[in-house]
C-alpha cells in the first residue's frame, strides 16, 4: 500500500509484504502503524488509510505552480525551436553541398567535351589537312617560280590626292572653320 512520507514523496509500505519473521525495524514500523490505529479508537481501516493517502496526493497535485509549468513549456518550445533551426540549417547545408558537387561534375564533363572538340578542330585545321583538301578537292598546287610576278619599286614613291567637289554645305562650313584654325 502507498503512504505519504514526511518529505511528501510517494512511496510503498514494504512492511505489508514482509513475513511475520521480518527484520526488527519492519516489525517496529508495523507496530507503530497499529498503535496509531488503536489511538483512533480502532476504527482505522486499510480503506481509510488509502483514502487519506489519495487525498494527500490530490492536494499535492493541486499545489503545483502554474508559473513553473508555463516557464517549463516555454523553455521546452524554445529548445525544440533551436533544435529545429539547427536541423533546418544542416539540411540546407547538405542541399548546397550536393548542388556544388553536381556543378563540379557538370563542369568536369563540359571541360572534357571542350577538350575533345578542341582536338577535333585542331586536327581538321592542321596545315597538312588544308594542303590535302586544296590538292584533292580544289585542284590547287603550290606556287612555283613561273607563277610569281616581281614588282620593281626603284622609281620611288608617288602619292596622288584626289579631290572631290561633291561636298554638301555642312562639310564646306566645317572645312572653312578648319582652315581658319590651322
Amino acid at each position: 500500500m502507498a503512504y505519504y512520507s514526511h518529505n511528501h514523496n510517494l512511496a510503498y509500505d514494504l512492511t505489508l509484504f514482509e513475513t511475520p519473521y521480518g527484520s526488527p525495524n519492519a516489525r517496529l514500523r508495523k507496530k507503530k502503524s497499529e498503535d496509531a490505529a488503536a489511538e483512533d479508537g480502532g476504527q482505522e481501516t486499510q480503506e481509510n488509510t488509502r483514502a487519506r493517502s489519495d487525498k494527500r496526493v490530490k492536494t499535492a497535485r493541486r499545489k503545483h505552480n502554474f508559473g513553473r509549468i508555463a516557464i517549463g513549456v516555454i523553455l521546452g518550445v524554445a529548445v525544440m525551436a533551436m533544435i529545429a533551426s539547427i536541423i533546418h540549417g544542416q539540411v540546407c547545408l547538405t542541399e548546397l553541398n550536393q548542388e556544388i558537387i553536381d556543378a563540379r561534375s557538370e563542369l568536369a564533363e563540359k571541360q572534357s567535351i571542350y577538350t575533345q572538340l578542341e582536338m577535333k578542330v585542331d586536327s581538321s585545321v592542321s596545315t597538312t589537312v588544308v594542303e590535302n583538301y586544296a590538292k584533292e578537292h580544289l585542284a590547287m598546287s603550290k606556287a612555283n617560280n613561273s607563277q610569281k610576278e616581281f614588282v620593281n619599286l626603284s622609281d620611288g614613291d608617288k602619292a596622288e590626292v584626289s579631290m572631290t567637289e561633291d561636298k554638301n554645305i555642312f562639310e564646306r562650313i566645317g572645312d572653312a572653320f578648319a582652315s581658319i584654325w590651322s
